[in-house]
């Protein structure tokens, strides 16, 4: 059987990349901030990505806390992970009631159950955690990955936004490009 302490190795493992996405989730949004700023979706679609990337972080902090009974490492969990969950909910409640054009836009971020799977699965940890079944430090590894390739999509498409879609040409209209 395995206990929280035999998990250091990685806590720090996914600590640290979690401290590095996040940066790259700055950087790339720095570098579109004049469009971000003004796009209440796309706004709403950075504060779900820095959840997804700060939620294994802070796993990773309570998992290095010694000598802590399971049972408050699996309450630390459960509360973690259903706060995120209630960010999540609320920016992308945020998201409603956006022009079309803006709900197309942010669309690319929209990943409901991939969010939802996440957070389910650091709940459930801390549930077997404070059950008393350490096996339940097992989904910590499936959470984080999901939730780092999330992250790291949504960031991509933060630095190097869709192209925007022209409209179908006529038959027999020639295009901008003299095709």
């Amino acid at each position: 059987m395995t206990s929280p302490a035999d998990w250091q190795g990685f806590a720090e493992t996914v600590g640290t990349s979690s401290g590095a996405l996040t940066g790259l989730l700055f950087v790339s949004v720095s570098l579109n901030a004049s469009r971000i700023a003004g796009h209440q979706g796309l706004r709403a679609s950075a504060a779900q990505t820095l959840v997804l990337f700060l939620t294994p972080l802070i796993m990773s902090a309570m998992l290095l806390v010694p000598g802590q009974p399971n049972g408050v490492l699996g309450a630390e969990f459960i509360a973690a992970g259903l706060g995120a969950s209630w960010v999540l909910v609320r920016t992308g409640q945020l998201k409603r009631g956006l022009a079309d054009d803006d709900q197309r836009l942010v669309r690319i971020f929209d990943h409901h159950s991939t969010n939802v799977v996440v957070m389910l699965l650091f709940v459930a940890s801390g549930i077997a955690i404070a059950a008393g079944a350490d096996a339940g430090l097992y989904l910590l590894l499936p959470a984080s990955l999901v939730a780092f390739i999330s992250g790291v999509l949504n960031a991509w498409h933060f630095l190097l936004p869709p192209q925007r879609r022209h409209r179908a040409e006529e038959p027999g209209e020639e295009r901008a490009d003299g095709t």
